[in-house]
């Protein structure tokens, strides 16, 4: 069992939550789902009588700089509307974490920094998760941690993929990062029956190949911004056979109508699918709301990068970190 915050006593504690405020831009504004699910963890903390809430949490990537464009203090405007006035008195908001060096490179001083004043910390990040940086690993070694509302929900949404899944269960990886994913081929060939590749991470793998006996590398268009109609075919012929899955990442360059005949009809094809189908990351989340597909998908995570590294392990250092922290 994992150490939730509900198990904790939070009546006049002073509470540090790290939460996902790397919001998408939409318009002049953000897109709120990531905010919104975390506040149940705020609402009943402040229900339980807690002393203060400090929110800390990230945007975008600053390299260490203040960096006016990713400031949260917009957010925490959106943030501070969802409470009461007097909700609020009890409620800080820490500017971006990434504004300091220290939180990418996991310092113990920034982590002190961030426990300092604090009796508990709760971690409601799923997505950030699988990156040791200090507020998700070095904080929970100097307080007692706990596993918010919305990162239980993950892990609940992601349990048919981690233990037991119903088989066939066929992953689909896309996006442009091959880096960030290639530790991940060798423990998800292991969890997976079959492994498609698509968007600029197949160009990447036809030119740097692994031995992965899984592994279907999808055949790109001519331009290389979409998959090709064989492959579309291709991916849905395994679908059709899947009882699980897994969809990280779009086909190809989704935003341009002209490049989102992959994406679209792999979407497509998923929301009407009978089997247990989760997304997740941000792209994906994106291209699915364009296509007002979300509805048809079992499960959407908030997270690409953890998604997949909670299936191919069964575990993440944020987990890990909650796990192994002080006892109250």
């Amino acid at each position: 069992m994992f150490r939730t915050v509900q198990s904790a006593n939070v009546q006049g504690k002073a509470v540090l939550v790290r939460m996902d405020l790397d919001l998408p831009k939409r318009g002049r504004g953000y897109d709120e789902t990531r905010l919104d699910n975390g506040l149940e963890s705020l609402h009943w903390l402040l229900k339980q009588d807690a002393k203060t809430v400090t929110v800390v949490g990230h945007l975008g990537r600053p390299g260490g700089k203040r960096i006016f464009a990713f400031s949260l203090k917009k957010i925490e405007k959106l943030l501070r509307s969802k409470f009461t006035k007097d909700e609020n008195k009890k409620i800080k908001v820490l500017e971006n974490l990434r504004f300091d060096s220290g939180e990418e490179k996991n310092s113990v001083l920034f982590a002190k920094k961030l426990a300092k004043g604090q009796d508990l910390f709760v971690n409601d990040a799923f997505a950030s998760s699988h990156e040791e940086h200090a507020s998700i690993v070095g904080v929970p070694r100097l307080l007692p941690s706990y596993l918010g509302f919305q990162f239980q929900k993950e892990l609940e949404g992601l349990e048919k993929a981690v233990h037991e899944p119903k088989r066939p269960l066929v992953a689909i990886l896309g996006g442009a990062k091959l880096s960030t994913k290639m530790h991940l081929l060798k423990p998800l060939e292991e969890k997976v029956d079959v492994l498609l590749v698509g968007g600029k991470m197949a160009t990447e793998l036809v030119q740097h190949p692994v031995e992965n006996r899984k592994l279907i590398v999808g055949q790109l268009t001519k331009d290389g911004k979409d998959i090709s109609p064989p492959t579309i075919e291709q991916f849905i012929r395994f679908i059709q056979m899947a009882q699980t899955v897994v969809w990280n990442g779009p086909l190809g360059k989704y935003e341009d109508k002209a490049y989102r005949r992959g994406t679209y009809a792999i979407a497509q094809f998923l929301s009407h699918s009978r089997a247990y189908t989760i997304a997740g990351g941000g792209d994906t989340e994106a291209a699915l709301t364009a296509f007002n597909m979300k509805k048809g998908i079992k499960f959407i995570s908030s997270g690409g990068g953890a998604m997949l590294e909670y299936i191919a392990f069964g575990t993440l250092p944020g987990i890990k970190a909650v796990e192994a922290s002080p006892k109250r």
